[in-house]
């Protein structure tokens, strides 16, 4: 199969400056968004640490072979948690960070917070990823039979990140990859604004990854632009 990528990512209309940091290197075929957290200082350098070390300790290693994925996630919260410890000792900083792996026919999956990846095949459209948020948690709690209780304006609020204090409990997980699938991973920019029935018919209708990535930013960006806004697009062919 062949892959072909393309990344996008804009400031919007509102905030100030881009804290959306966001990795495409076809030649070791890793791709990542990162998303530094509103409230806290230094987002914008957070989410940068956050790639860069990613896209290090993969060059690090030979293109095309698995590698311990929660280990690399586990290094680079260590990595912005101790950048936090000069940065803002009071509070700290983070950024959520979703990455993509392709070794042969497999997807790999790491993830930590509310940026996420979506898979479209066969006009379907499935997040391969769960919001690491305060309302998905109390969600499987309830799913569970435990009482739950939530100020409806915490909802959004994180409950993972990288940069917290370790350890970190992460999310990775291994597809199947078939040709035709297309892959978007995305900051909430996005995702928050841009409905998923637009999602799909974007990625569906594009000619390409440039396509999709621009239109969906675009989108974002129309809908009043609240947030800053990254997609990374993978078409297999």
């Amino acid at each position: 199969m062949k892959l072909r990528s393309f990344a996008h990512t804009d400031v919007g209309r509102v905030r100030p400056e881009n804290e959306d940091s966001f990795l495409r290197n076809d030649d070791h075929q890793i791709y990542a968004v990162a998303d530094g957290i509103g409230g806290l200082p230094s987002g914008g350098q957070a989410s940068q640490l956050a790639v860069a070390t990613l896209e290090k300790i993969f060059t690090g290693h030979p293109a095309g072979h698995k590698l311990n994925y929660p280990r690399i996630l586990s290094e680079i919260n260590e990595q912005v948690f101790r950048l936090g410890r000069v940065l803002s000792p009071q509070f700290g900083i983070g950024s959520t960070l979703t990455f993509a792996h392709v070794t042969g026919v497999k997807m790999h999956i790491g993830h930590v917070g509310d940026s996420s990846a979506h898979r479209l095949r066969l006009k379907t459209l499935e997040q391969l990823t769960s919001d690491h948020t305060i309302e998905n948690e109390l969600k499987e709690r309830a799913a569970r039979g435990e009482p739950i209780g939530m100020l409806m304006e915490n909802r959004n609020a994180l409950t993972r990140c990288i940069g917290q204090p370790p350890p970190l409990e992460s999310d990775c997980t291994e597809h199947t990859i078939l040709p035709k699938d297309r892959y978007l991973l995305s900051s909430d920019g996005i995702t928050r604004f841009v409905e998923l029935k637009e999602i799909t018919d974007i990625l569906a209708s594009a000619n390409n990854p440039e396509a999709a990535a621009r239109q969906l930013v675009d989108r974002a960006n129309e809908r009043g632009g609240l947030d800053n806004s990254t997609a990374v697009v993978l078409f297999f062919d």
